[in-house]
């Protein structure tokens, strides 16, 4: 089916200086439909987003039943149309409660589990990436933003959202767990989404081990612990810079790719 390109725009969602964000309504051939439309801003491409590996990705998390579909996608305009998924984006307090913590991990553990998808990511290729978009900048950054590796320790790469921040949950009223904003996702490690989830919601050490011990189905060793500090250092450092290129206010989330 082809989709026109008519919509009514409902509300504003988000604006930063990657891109902007709308909540819609579509016309034509799907009629009162929801959606959210997604324009890029200049900050995308100085950021190196895959933008024509999206769609893919996006069809295979739909698919799997992990996120929104991909209704329309031109990338040559910076223009992506996804599914309005209704419910309600998570925020850090949720995943504060172990039973949520446990849901995460599992939403995580059958993402893994799916058939590749998606760009490899290389993570410190992404740290050289965001050193330069900061350029002379990177002075008042305090964190070193030469690559160093990415953590030891990892099994393999998988099918990966790598921003599994707390918003990015979206519960809908069913109590069905989903993810949006996949523009960073692609084969990575998976301790890297473990790790970017547990720094986006602020966990504690306790709080990590429930993480870790429902994802693996087994409390994890103190070498597994050691590697999940060591991803999540990495995790800020990859942050911190992000947020600089990005042009991203003080405090946001991080973005992690």
């Amino acid at each position: 089916m082809t989709l026109p390109l008519q919509w009514e725009v409902l509300e504003p969602l988000a604006a930063t200086a990657v891109s902007r964000t709308w909540r819609v309504a579509l016309r034509g051939q799907l009629p009162g439909r929801l959606a959210v439309l997604r324009l890029d801003e200049p900050g995308a491409a100085r950021l190196g987003l895959n933008r024509v590996a999206e769609p893919g990705v996006l069809k295979a998390a739909a698919a799997a039943g992990l996120g929104p579909a991909c209704l329309l996608a031109d990338p040559a305009r910076g223009l992506l149309l996804t599914e309005w998924l209704p419910g309600r984006a998570w925020t850090a307090t949720d995943l504060q409660d172990p039973a949520n913590l446990r849901r995460a991990a599992g939403l995580l553990r059958r993402l893994h589990a799916t058939p590749l998808a998606g760009p490899v990511v290389d993570l410190d290729a992404a740290l050289a990436r965001y050193a330069r978009a900061v350029g002379a900048r990177s002075r008042a950054i305090p964190v070193p933003i030469a690559p160093v590796g990415a953590p030891a320790g990892a099994t393999g790469v998988c099918f990966c959202h790598n921003d599994p921040t707390p918003g990015n949950f979206i519960e809908s009223p069913a109590g069905e767990l989903r993810l949006i904003d996949w523009e960073y996702a692609g084969l990575c490690h998976p301790e890297f989404d473990l790790a970017g989830l547990a720094l986006g919601a602020g966990l504690n050490r306790a709080q990590v081990t429930v993480l870790l011990t429902a994802y693996r189905g087994r409390a994890p060793t103190p070498a597994e612990a050691e590697s999940h500090h060591q991803w999540e250092a990495f995790c800020h450092r990859l942050g911190v810079v992000w947020g600089a290129a990005s042009g991203a206010a003080p405090g946001l989330a991080p973005k992690l790719t």
